[in-house]
């Protein structure tokens, strides 16, 4: 029996491989610059992260810090269901998910109500700020893009 090799290149495989580039290259040039909103965005993500940290090991480091916790819980939940949305919204680069974070964040500082726990709302505030901010910014580009 005679062995053969269906491995061999053609002169078309390698024009593919060429045309496949300019299409990416292509591809990279039409594609929204988004850098200012996604670095909004990203304070927003990592500053949020930070925060729940210090929180909850302050809260759960302090024998009043349950009780803080428990008075604090709506705004808490809402918080880290923000900080989920606006991680998968970063990554799947889908605004509705941004949008969504930014409800869940305005959500976290009202849910604080008590004029009491004012330093409670500042940092779900600021956050809300720069995912609003990088929101409306990252739709802009887009917008731009495709007029």
């Amino acid at each position: 029996m005679s062995v053969q090799h269906t491995n061999f290149n053609t002169s078309q495989d390698k024009g593919k491989t060429g045309q496949e580039f300019n299409n990416q290259e292509l591809i990279k040039k039409n594609a929204p610059d988004n850098r200012a909103a996604s670095i909004f965005l990203a304070v927003a993500f990592y500053l949020a992260i930070v925060y729940l940290a210090l929180f909850l090991l302050l809260g759960l480091s302090n024998p009043w810090g349950m009780i803080v916790i428990l008075f604090l819980r709506y705004s808490l939940i809402s918080f880290i269901i923000a900080t989920i949305l606006i991680g998968k919204g970063l990554k799947k680069e889908n605004i509705v998910l941004l949008y969504s974070s930014n409800v869940f964040y305005l959500a976290s500082t009202l849910l604080a109500y008590d004029p009491a726990w004012r330093p409670y709302r500042v940092t779900p505030f600021l956050i809300t700020l720069l995912v609003t901010v990088g929101t409306v910014m990252y739709k802009q580009d887009n917008e731009q893009d495709n007029k």
